[in-house]
C-alpha cells in the first residue's frame, strides 16, 4: 500500500515519532506491526530501506498509523528525519500474533522495557476506546522519566479505564527525590505482586533483547506455563 509522512515530533528523550497516511483503508489489531519501505529516502546504506515496526496508534486512528523508534543513527531513522513531509512510504502488513487474547476473564500483565512500550500503547488505547473488560496491568521499565514515552497517556488511561493498573519504575530515578514511584528494574518479585488471585494471567513482555530474555527467565522461574507468555523483540536497528 502506498503511504505519505504527514508528521514527526519527539515524544521521548532520543526517541523519534512519526505519522504516516495510507491511501486506503488499512485494518490491523492493537500489538501488530507492519513493514515500512521508504521510497528514494535521502539517506542510504547497505541495510536496505525497509525496517519493520510496530504499531503505536489503535486501529480507531487507521488510515493514519503512528509509529516510535529509540534514534540509533541509522540511514533509515536520519531519512525520516530529515525527509520532507509527504515523503513517500511503502506498506506492507499488517503482520503478527502479538494481540491481545479474547478471554476477558483472564488478566493481561504487560511487560514494557523501554521503546517496547509500542504495542503496549496500541493495545491499551484500544481497550480503552472500545471499553474491553480485561484486567490490565502495565509494568514500565526505563532509565529516568524523560525516556519514558507516553508516559502522561498512561496515567491518564489509569484513571479513564477503572481495570487498567500503571506501574512504572526507574533504574535511575532523580536524585532530588521527586520521583515518587518504584525504582530498579522489573523482577520477579515485582511482577509476582501483580498476580492478585483472579485467574491466572497472559503475560506479554517487549523492549530490547536483553529485557524479553530477563523477563521469560523471571517467568520461568515463576512457573508461569509457556502458553501463558508472548515476547516481542526490538532488534535496536
Amino acid at each position: 500500500m502506498n503511504a505519505r509522512l504527514i508528521k514527526t515530533d519527539h515524544p521521548a528523550d532520543h526517541t523519534l515519532g512519526f505519522v504516516i497516511e495510507v491511501d486506503e483503508p488499512f485494518e490491523f489489531r492493537a500489538g501488530q506491526s507492519c513493514d515500512l519501505t521508504l521510497v528514494n529516502p535521502p539517506h542510504e546504506d547497505g541495510k536496505g530501506s525497509t525496517r519493520t515496526f510496530s504499531i503505536t496508534s489503535a486501529p480507531s486512528e487507521s488510515p493514519r498509523l503512528m509509529f516510535v523508534t529509540r534514534q540509533t543513527g541509522s540511514s533509515f531513522k536520519r531519512s525520516l528525519e530529515d525527509g520532507p513531509l509527504g515523503m513517500a512510504i511503502e506498506v506492507d502488513g499488517p503482520w503478527g500474533s502479538f494481540v491481545l487474547h479474547d478471554d476477558a476473564a483472564r488478566p493481561a500483565v504487560l511487560l514494557a522495557g523501554g521503546i517496547g512500550i509500542t504495542p503496549f500503547r496500541s493495545m491499551i488505547k484500544d481497550a480503552v476506546e472500545r471499553r474491553l473488560a480485561h484486567a490490565i496491568t502495565l509494568l514500565y521499565s526505563n532509565r529516568t522519566q524523560s525516556s519514558a514515552a507516553f508516559f502522561s497517556d498512561f496515567v491518564t488511561w489509569s484513571h479513564v479505564k477503572r481495570n487498567f493498573t500503571f506501574v512504572p519504575t526507574l533504574t535511575d530515578p532523580p536524585a532530588d527525590g521527586s520521583w515518587h514511584a518504584r525504582t530498579g528494574v522489573i523482577d520477579g518479585g515485582l511482577i509476582a505482586e501483580q498476580r492478585g488471585s483472579a485467574a491466572a494471567p497472559i503475560y506479554y513482555a517487549a523492549g530490547p533483547t536483553a529485557f524479553v530474555k530477563a523477563m521469560r527467565r523471571a517467568l520461568f522461574d515463576a512457573h508461569v506455563r509457556p502458553s501463558d507468555i508472548q515476547t516481542e523483540e526490538f532488534p535496536g536497528y
